[in-house]
């Protein structure tokens, strides 16, 4: 399992939200952290296209093998801060490029700045679905199944997570006005 954690989203925000919002009792915790969901909901979002653009992976695929959590903590301070939790077993190797070379060799790439490699004795079979499968010695068997990162991992990445924290604050400082103006109304 692997957390996300932002912290100090929008500092100086949140103290323009103090001032704006100090006659209304609760209005800056209740803007700040409905700010703060929304940006963690969108860096959720955008985690299969952040993890798409490292690895050989779709959006698609990713998204439908994490499991994900948002904790918000912060308050009155100037400091909010969320916690991402991304969890997911490794993944088949088969669900990334995998393709038979013009020799007959099985080459997998996984990540999308790296060329990727030769599996020696490695084959596709219909085990366990579309599995890549790797013969363990000389003879037929013992075989074992091959496997690529999991979805925990990937998010672990340091370009991914530098992505869902610029994201998250982006999207927390264009909310945040939003959110002001809906305490203010009384929605």
């Amino acid at each position: 399992m692997i957390h996300v954690s932002v912290d100090s989203v929008g500092a100086t925000s949140l103290d323009r939200v103090n001032k704006v919002l100090r006659g209304v009792p609760g209005g800056a915790l209740k803007a700040a952290n409905s700010a703060l969901k929304r940006a963690g909901e969108s860096a959720k979002t955008k985690s299969g296209q952040f993890a798409a653009a490292q690895y050989t992976i779709s959006k698609g695929t990713f998204m439908s093998h994490v499991s994900m959590k948002t904790e918000l903590s912060g308050g009155f301070g100037g400091v909010a801060s969320m916690r991402i939790s991304f969890a997911g077993s490794p993944l088949p190797l088969r669900t990334f490029n995998v393709r038979y070379s013009r020799g007959g060799a099985l080459t997998a790439k996984v990540r999308r700045d790296t060329g990727g490699g030769v599996l020696a004795r490695a084959f596709i079979a219909q085990a366990y679905g579309m599995a890549v499968m790797h013969r363990l010695g000389p003879e037929r068997v013992p075989i074992e199944a091959l496997f690529g990162p999991g979805t925990s991992k990937m998010m672990g990445n340091e370009e991914v997570v530098q992505k869902m924290d610029e994201e998250i604050s982006k999207t927390f400082e264009s909310r945040l006005e939003h959110e002001i103006l809906r305490v203010l109304s009384g929605w």
